[in-house]
């Protein structure tokens, strides 16, 4: 079978196109099959989180560097994978609950991307697609998730914890704040997660 003719004259080993340009072509394959505003976005801890921070306590170190040194290389792919499981649970503990379309960033490869272009697409995704953020238990001592609670709210949108009860303001802020004094007694650098803190603080309460 011959292929059908596409208005597509670009060489694929020769491409070389911006963030906004691979933001926007994604965001266009996502409304392929989820409508705007009907996405419901799943956030558990990936990078940082509670799992690493106790994997540093059990090994006596406080950095991703001395992780490594300590367990390995391997580590970081035993931890994701960890993470994953625990973010695919949850998704599809959220579309048992009866939400038809529910999306976690875990399983996206941004090999590409820095970390704040990877952080800033999601942003639009919540943005653009989503009505609704769901925040994994333990959702506070992790960098990714907190970001995504403050783009959640930037944007308006329900949030809620991973029991389904309302995410307000107040009581979110006093969860990270409990977070990071936590870590930082533990003696960890949490300077992404005192940056979340400041820019949740410039918010007018929600009630």
């Amino acid at each position: 079978m011959t292929q059908p003719e596409m208005m597509f004259t670009e060489d694929s080993a020769s491409r070389n196109r911006t963030w906004q340009e691979e933001a926007d072509r994604l965001l266009s394959l996502l409304s392929c099959f989820a409508p705007e505003r009907e996405v419901v976005f799943a956030s558990s801890e990936f990078l940082t989180g509670k799992r690493f921070y106790d994997l540093c306590l059990a090994s006596e170190v406080r950095t991703p560097e001395e992780l490594e040194k300590k367990l390995g290389a391997g580590y970081k792919n035993q931890l994701l994978a960890k993470n994953k499981e625990q973010a695919l649970n949850f998704a599809r503990q959220l579309r048992d609950l009866g939400h038809k379309i529910v999306l976690t960033p875990v399983l996206f490869d941004a090999q590409n991307w820095s970390g704040s272009e990877y952080m800033s697409f999601w942003d639009l995704v919540i943005t653009k697609k989503c009505h609704l953020v769901c925040l994994n238990e333990f959702w506070q001592f992790s960098d990714s998730c907190v970001f995504h609670y403050i783009a959640g709210l930037k944007a308006g949108k329900k949030l809620l914890d991973h029991v389904g009860n309302y995410m307000l303001l107040d009581g979110a802020r006093k969860m990270v704040l409990s977070a990071v004094r936590r870590l930082e007694d533990y003696g960890f650098d949490v300077s992404n997660l005192h940056e979340a803190l400041k820019e949740l603080k410039t918010f007018a309460s929600l009630g």
